[in-house]
């Protein structure tokens, strides 16, 4: 079965509200994902395997590329500022703190033309394949 990707924004229906909200307050992180190929893994209009679609879109299709949900989980109960503001109640609230495990959901699965080594990227070089870190 082949599905054809579009970016028509949030999904109202999963709580994902989408990198162009997360946008509104983290800016710089934003820009600096949208350098990454995390960004145009689903790019508009390309046709995809049903397989496909969880790894490369956010929300299975209604979002465009790995956004910040895709690792950070749905941010619905999460993005407002007071709940962001502190990092304790964001947690509680759904945000998830990425670590390796998170990325090899992804990386490193055997998918055909998919199968090699993941290695872990040292902290450093996360702004070339993820995003800058939060200043």
């Amino acid at each position: 079965m082949r599905l054809s990707l579009m970016w028509v924004g949030a999904s109202l229906l999963t709580g994902y509200i989408g990198a162009e909200r997360c946008k509104l307050c983290h800016r710089a992180v934003f820009e600096s994902w949208q350098r990454t190929p995390h960004s145009s893994t689903g790019t508009v209009g390309v046709e995809a395997e049903e397989r496909c679609l969880s790894c490369h879109t956010s929300d299975g299709a209604a979002l465009r590329g790995v956004q910040c949900e895709a690792c950070h989980g749905s941010g619905e109960d999460y993005w407002p500022a007071e709940v962001m503001i502190d990092p304790e109640k964001a947690s509680m609230a759904g945000l998830i703190r990425p670590t390796e495990a998170t990325c090899r959901r992804c990386h490193g699965s055997d998918e055909p033309d998919h199968a090699r080594e993941f290695d872990m990227p040292p902290e450093a070089e996360w702004t070339r394949w993820v995003h800058s870190r939060k200043p």
